[in-house]
């Protein structure tokens, strides 16, 4: 005899589809739940739907097996709404960019028309989706020539404070064609107090989710069950109208000859309706479905191979159809029928099944799980299993082999999170591990942690290779001192060149990032020659890591432009942001210097405000850890202190230029062409703040400027040699003209040899 089905938490058809490259197995995220025949029909809810979905957001909250995701799947199909972006949320969407990765994706596929840089993020760092990525999001759903619906599936997983910051922003912002449904099992733990107050929110409760008298009634008669009125009232009674409560007992009644009397039997709340009717349901299958539920239940989501490998056996392909048809909790997710998963609540039932067998069990086939998702790449995955697992060990593994590749795609937040679930083991124990969390530590701003990591593991600086590709711990340690800098130039300098020297493979990853921190330490200490030439090897090589060739753009694009040649200044800033663009980091904080760069060449072209905008959003990114990377948040300041000054901001430029000083004044050896270009700025701003005419005095500074316009030396030249950039030596040369009433270079030179200036 069939199985009835609430369909509770069943996926299944959707729109068409765009083509969206995506992991397979988190593919299954963003398809709709299919609708099926033997469902109950639940108009009177469907109807309310409509009506909420007037409003912006709809909130759907009640505890797992109130039938949430069957209702909106019913909805859809009633309303055969064309545009409804599904995700279905787990805990790793705590890491905000692969949620909103996530939904960008989502939006695509319903034919939303999402910018680059927001449909391509790759994971997590938080830094500018609130400036950057929710903006981008808002502004192609306006442009949306109808309604489109959002809908987050198992929204309680979301637990971040950032993220559900960034969810709130979403909400205040939501444009009139756009509603957001949330899906939920407690309330979501947003302020929508505001929302409720306005009557823009609507809300559907358990209590509207309960099963009707009717409902019951046609649930039961799906497996030829017939009550009296009197059973049927006890027995949704005993249930509270609970739409799992009663589907298993629903499971339970099929077939029987004393349904009646099983009701009169019935009784408890809803936690003993599920430990007594899940021990029936399990009862009645045979020893292979039984053992089968049980052992999956490890499994967030399965598919016949991975269930073949994780059990040891074949057959399970065969056993996946045998429980879709038999419709016992099993949740297809995708539209092949490939990928499954149980209802929670089921699955949760069948995990304490699995506690009465004894830990080692479970152990076990965690253990398997995690052999075959390392094997098939899925890293987040596996990960999950090892630690599951009881190893730690592999799990550790994992991280100090794939740390780099996440960071690059801005999952520094996942692996934070991997590495304080890890067992943490003394250096001595595990040297490569600790090189990880040193890098970490960089990333995070965590000075004090990092200088004790780096500390500890001079002691095995000949150990490698690395699992991570590193040629040896001294070549690590030697490429975060130069990378960061915290030790100063002169010290980053030398890291830079011993990283150079050891990281000699161009198919390495880490070739490119050495000679990027080689090219940077360069420019630092006023090598221009070297910097521009070390850089170019960094941005060309195909094995650097996308951050690595944004930072050697955007620091070559500060060489061009102290070199005198704004074009490829230009040209090399806007390929680092379009590589920041295109690959959706533009929340790393790591990247900043592509706004830097991009700022001041915006400048250079004479576009004040549209620099000021790009230069603002680079510092709001770069405050986001303002003890990361000293080195990028001093150019960035100098950088915004000077267009400022440039576009008439004196008080922000001074209070700017207050911080910068601050940060400079830490180091003293190899910090003269640092402290000259500060020293240009300065200039500047007393020019600006003082706003002389003919007449005036000449500056220190200009009078250095003006001796050189006596040679044949161009404004390029004149500015490598006082280590300036060609941008500040015009200003000065402008500034030059004016007070001496001269309209030309010659004609400058000629009057201040009258005057004997020079």
């Amino acid at each position: 005899m069939a199985r009835p089905s609430m369909g509770m938490n069943d996926p299944g058809d959707g729109p068409p589809r765009t083509t969206v490259s995506t992991d397979s197995v988190m593919n299954a995220k963003f398809n709709r739940p299919p609708t099926r025949d033997d469902w109950v029909d639940r108009a009177r809810l469907v109807g309310q739907l409509d009506e909420a979905i007037q409003l912006p957001v709809t909130l759907v909250s009640a505890p797992a097996g109130y039938g949430k995701t069957t209702l909106i799947s019913q909805w859809l199909a009633a309303t055969r709404n064309p545009r409804a972006a599904w995700v279905s949320l787990d805990p790793g969407d705590n890491d905000p960019g692969r949620l909103w990765r996530h939904l960008s994706v989502a939006l695509e596929r319903v034919g939303c028309t999402v910018p680059p840089d927001v449909g391509d993020i790759t994971d997590a760092a938080t830094g500018e989706i609130m400036t950057g990525v929710l903006p981008r999001m808002l502004s192609a759903l306006s442009a949306m020539p109808d309604d489109i619906v959002i809908l987050l599936d198992d929204f309680h997983v979301l637990r971040a404070p950032a993220v559900r910051d960034q969810v709130e922003v979403l909400i205040r912002n939501l444009p009139p064609q756009a509603h957001l449904v949330i899906c939920t099992r407690a309330d979501p733990g947003l302020r929508l107090g505001r929302l409720r107050a306005s009557g823009r929110l609507a809300e559907i409760r358990a209590v509207d989710l309960n099963f009707t008298l009717d409902e019951a009634a046609t649930l039961l008669s799906r497996v030829d069950v017939e009550l009296s009125r009197e059973s049927l009232v006890r027995l949704v009674d005993r249930t509270e109208g609970w739409p799992a409560g009663l589907y298993l007992a629903t499971l339970s009644l099929a077939g029987r000859n004393d349904p009646e009397e099983f009701v009169r039997q019935f009784s408890g709340g809803n936690r003993f309706v599920v430990d007594y009717l899940t021990e029936e349901v399990l009862a009645r299958h045979s020893e292979e479905i039984r053992e089968f539920i049980v052992s999956m239940s490890v499994l967030d989501r399965f598919s016949a191979p991975l269930c073949d490998y994780v059990r040891g056996s074949t057959g399970s392909a065969a056993i996946l159809a045998h429980l879709e048809r038999s419709n016992l909790f099993l949740v297809p997710l995708d539209d092949e029928r490939h990928w499954y998963r149980f209802h929670h609540l089921f699955a949760a039932v069948a995990r304490i099944e699995l506690e009465f067998e004894g830990a080692e069990r479970a152990q076990a086939l965690h253990s398997r799980a995690f052999d075959w998702f390392r094997d098939q790449g899925h890293i987040d995955e596996a990960v999950k299993h090892a630690l599951a697992a009881g190893r730690p060990a592999d799990a550790a593994v994992l991280a100090r082999e794939n740390w780099l590749s996440y960071v690059d795609t801005d999952r520094v937040a996942t692996v934070e999170g991997w590495l304080e679930a890890i067992e943490s083991r003394s250096v001595a124990d595990d040297p490569a591990a600790a090189v990880t969390a040193a890098w970490m530590a960089a990333l995070s701003g965590q000075e004090e942690k990092l200088n004790k990591l780096l500390t500890e593991l001079e002691e095995f600086r000949d150990v490698g290779p690395l699992p991570d590709g590193a040629r040896s711990v001294e070549s690590a340690i030697a490429m975060i001192r130069a990378q960061f800098g915290y030790g100063g130039p002169v010290d980053m300098a030398a890291a830079a060149q011993r990283a150079v020297e050891l990281e000699t493979d161009t198919s390495s990853p880490y070739y490119g990032l050495a000679q990027a921190a080689l090219g940077h330490s360069a420019y630092v200490q006023g090598d221009l020659e070297l910097a521009s030439s070390v850089l170019a090897k960094a941005y060309s090589n195909a094995a650097a890591p996308v951050f690595v060739q944004v930072l050697s753009l955007a620091a070559g694009s500060l060489v061009d432009a102290e070199q005198g040649e704004p074009d490829r200044s230009r040209e090399h800033a806007e390929l680092a942001m379009e590589l920041v663009v295109d690959r959706g980091l533009g929340d790393m904080p790591q990247v900043s210097l592509a706004w830097t760069a991009l700022g001041l060449a915006q400048a250079a072209a004479g576009k004040l405000d549209d620099a000021m905008m790009t230069l603002n959003r680079g510092l709001e990114l770069r405050r986001r850890i303002p003890t990361q990377d000293p080195w990028g948040n001093i150019h960035h300041l100098l950088g915004t202190a000077r267009v400022a000054a440039a576009a008439g901001l004196l008080i922000t430029a001074g209070d700017l230029l207050t911080d910068l000083g601050t940060r400079m004044d830490r180091y003293d050896e190899g910090m003269r062409a640092m402290r000259a270009r500060l020293a240009a700025v300065q200039e500047l701003l007393r020019e600006r703040v003082e706003a002389p005419g003919p007449g005036a005095p000449l500056t220190d500074r200009e009078l250095d400027v003006l001796r050189m316009l006596q040679g044949p030396l161009s404004l390029g030249d004149i500015a490598r040699e006082l280590f300036l950039s060609a941008n500040t030596v015009k200003t000065h040369a402008h500034a030059i003209y004016r007070k001496l009433g001269a309209h030309s270079r010659d004609e400058a030179v000629r009057t201040a040899r009258r005057n004997r200036l020079i």
